[in-house]
């Protein structure tokens, strides 16, 4: 008689975009929590066999309608889901060709804001944190990397 494993719980996986287009980046606003609307960089949880370019673009198509050009990683996030399952979620800086947003029934709003009007927004705690962690040189590296690579400054 085969003895069975017991399940393992599993950790889930989450991507976000931080996407910029002219010189500023496109932030969310959320549309899940009755009087609490807080703003997210899009993105979202991993289908299983999706990896995590798949999965961004997946995510950002469907939240803003937007094709996204993948220029790397840039950080982590961690956050307790409902009933205090674990989400780690890697950050990724993007490129968009337009700032034409269609947003889904996720959110209810959307804003392309300069990197230093990020604090007038209420990100979720998580996401803050994680970009606290991101040293600013480096953000601001991976946008000038990301604009010599793309020629955003035509």
């Amino acid at each position: 008689m085969q003895r069975k494993q017991p399940r393992q719980r599993t950790m889930g996986m989450s991507v976000k975009a931080i996407i910029w287009h002219r010189g500023r980046i496109l932030i969310l606003q959320k549309n899940d929590r009755p009087g609490r609307h807080p703003w997210e960089f899009p993105g979202g949880g991993l289908e299983f066999g999706e990896d995590f370019a798949a999965a961004l673009r997946r995510e950002v198509r469907e939240e803003t309608g937007l094709a996204v050009e993948i220029l790397g990683p840039v950080g982590l996030w961690n956050f307790r889901r409902h009933l205090g399952r674990p989400l780690t979620g890697v950050m990724f800086i993007c490129r968009a060709d337009t700032e034409e947003v269609t947003l889904s029934f996720e959110h209810l709003a959307y804003r392309w804001v300069r990197p230093e009007e990020l604090a007038e927004y209420p990100l979720h705690a998580s996401l803050r944190k994680a970009l606290a962690q991101i040293r600013p040189a480096q953000l601001a590296q991976a946008a000038k990397l990301a604009q010599q690579l793309v020629g955003e400054n035509k």
